[in-house]
């Protein structure tokens, strides 16, 4: 009897549920009836924007490398114990000045130093004696003359011999890294010092054949500074056509200023490149571009309180908008937001 008491009420709170759900459910289709009557009736809520006439930029970011415009490595032919090291890291340096000395009574660069210096000297009182025998006519113009040329040479070699242990920049410039230490023997033709130009650097950088064909040299560039604040501004100056068979990328070059030292040479930078700029565009909220089953782009036009689905030809999006070629007037209003229940001669609010 128990049982059958259990099962009743089971069965009963079954039957209420049921009841209920199909109340619900009965409620909401009032509700949505009236809804789609109220939006019939008075428009759907929409959010619009009007398409604008004026200046249209289109960016490409890159991911670039920060070097030296004109960046050189300082090496010595021979091998030599360092002597003096006389700028530290970040210096500026003028071309020709001494940035390391090495040691030139160092077995290893003074034989031939010691040589040369020989050689010039003793080229150098043969001269000296000739000259004084030529005012007495005992030595004629050619021998002087020739005298006078073995003279330039032999001091051409020692000046040669000299610069191999006084290291100097080829260029005026910053210090960027010194490889020495004083009384450190280095080896010939190892690095031990870079020299860069600061004022202007070089950007490099791999993109893909989707970007690569927007760019071109002479595309104004603009830099941010490694503080986030500023930029600096620069310009492409070479675009690979071959891609490199390993990556697929291809390699791209550009230009900026560094005046101001915004840059670090050997760091990683965003690079924004001007691929388009288009003075009197046609443009529209981004949010505003649809695409049908077709693939063809349209947007929905205001239209005495009603939309009108308009197909449109476009070339260039940014970040907010896209540029219209045809479909549209800078006079329309365009729905940028609202288009769940959207369709053409619909009526709208906004």
């Amino acid at each position: 009897m128990r049982k059958i008491i259990y099962l009743g009420i089971v069965i009963l709170f079954i039957a209420a549920v049921f009841l209920r759900m199909n109340k619900i459910t009965s409620m909401a289709e009032q509700d949505a009836v009236g809804i789609e009557q109220y939006y019939k009736a008075n428009g759907i809520p929409v959010e619009v924007e009007q398409v604008r006439r004026g200046e249209f930029l289109v960016y490409c970011r890159v991911n670039a490398q920060v070097v030296g415009l004109k960046q050189t490595e300082i090496s010595t032919p021979i091998a030599a114990k360092i002597l003096k090291v006389h700028h530290q890291v970040g210096d500026m340096v003028k071309a020709d000045e001494v940035i390391i000395s090495l040691d030139k009574e160092d077995p290893r660069s003074s034989a031939q130093y010691r040589q040369q210096k020989a050689v010039y000297e003793t080229t150098l009182k043969n001269y000296n004696r000739m000259l004084e025998l030529q005012e007495s006519g005992a030595v004629s113009v050619s021998q002087l003359d020739e005298i006078k040329m073995k003279l330039d040479v032999d001091r051409a070699n020692l000046e040669s011999v000299v610069e191999s242990v006084s290291l100097s920049s080829p260029m005026d410039g910053v210090v960027l890294d010194i490889n020495a230490r004083e009384g450190e023997l280095i080896a010939p033709m190892k690095s031990v010092a870079t020299v860069a130009r600061m004022d202007r650097v070089r950007l490099i950088a791999d993109v893909s054949e989707s970007d690569v064909i927007r760019i071109s040299p002479n595309q104004k560039i603009a830099v941010k500074s490694i503080d986030g604040n500023g930029e600096s501004l620069g310009h492409v100056t070479k675009v690979s056509l071959n891609a490199n068979p390993k990556t697929g990328l291809f390699h791209l070059e550009m230009e900026a200023d560094n005046k101001k030292g915004q840059l670090r040479i050997g760091t990683y930078t965003t690079a924004r490149i001007e691929v388009l700029n288009d003075p009197n565009a046609l443009y529209a909220d981004l949010r505003a571009l649809q695409r049908d089953t077709d693939g063809k782009n349209y947007v929905y036009v205001i239209n005495n309180d009603h939309v009108m689905k308009k197909i449109i030809e476009t070339s260039g999006l940014n970040d907010e908008y896209v540029r219209i070629l045809s479909g549209v007037t800078e006079d329309d209003k365009v729905v940028v937001s609202g288009f769940k229940r959207l369709g053409d001669s619909v009526k709208v609010i906004y």
